[in-house]
């Protein structure tokens, strides 16, 4: 009975002493495998916030120059509006006549049609008296100007007519007690041009604006 009990009391101290053997290598592996896991996690967080820290700066220095060059774009697209604009702004300052208050605008010359009326006799005259009899001034009392005044029939062609001839435009400014129906007597500064242009025929155009 004795040596029963002394067996079984030293087979529970052999087994309490495996197990205590066992427990401090039980606890240093588990202790080691819970600072490993720590670890990995810690470094799994840290790898996170890091790659989130990382992606945050690479999102803030990304969209820095994303919204600068926005921000140039609009002041490309500024400055191109302002370039237009200017040289809108000039196109319209040469289409004036003089800069300042009441400045206008240049105004397009009217297009003018003419209408053949056929051939004329054509003549001349000058301000001498021998051609107009000392007068100064012309029938419609302007002053009569090369180029410019021709003498007509009223009948047929009312004062301020334009008629062409040869390329010149010239206004029915004056009358001639000779100068009746097909017949225009030109208005020449001297009295040796009129001469040497002599009586010729030509074909006149009526313009009509």
């Amino acid at each position: 009975m004795h040596n029963t009990i002394r067996k079984t009391v030293l087979a529970t101290a052999a087994a309490v002493l495996c197990l205590t053997a066992s427990l401090p290598a039980y606890a240093e592996e588990t202790s080691h495998t819970d600072v490993a896991v720590m670890k990995d996690e810690a470094a799994g967080k840290d790898g996170t916030t890091s790659a989130s820290v990382g992606k945050d700066v690479t999102v803030v220095e990304n969209g820095s120059p994303d919204r600068d060059t926005e921000h140039g774009s609009a002041q490309d697209t500024a400055g191109t509006r302002t370039s237009h604009k200017d040289r809108t702004s000039r196109g319209s300052e040469e289409e004036y006549v003089d800069a300042g208050p009441g400045a206008r605008k240049k105004e397009e010359p009217p297009v003018s049609t003419e209408t053949s009326l056929g051939r004329f006799t054509i003549t001349g005259y000058c301000g001498c008296d021998k051609c107009s009899g000392g007068h100064g001034l012309t029938y419609s009392g302007t002053v009569p100007t090369p180029n410019h005044t021709i003498s007509a029939d009223l009948d047929q062609f009312p004062l301020g007519t334009r008629l062409k001839i040869d390329g010149t435009v010239y206004t029915v400014e004056d009358k001639g007690s000779s100068v009746k129906g097909n017949i225009l007597d030109i208005f020449y500064g001297s009295h040796e041009e009129a001469l040497a242009k002599g009586t010729y025929t030509a074909e006149v155009f009526l313009m009509e604006d």
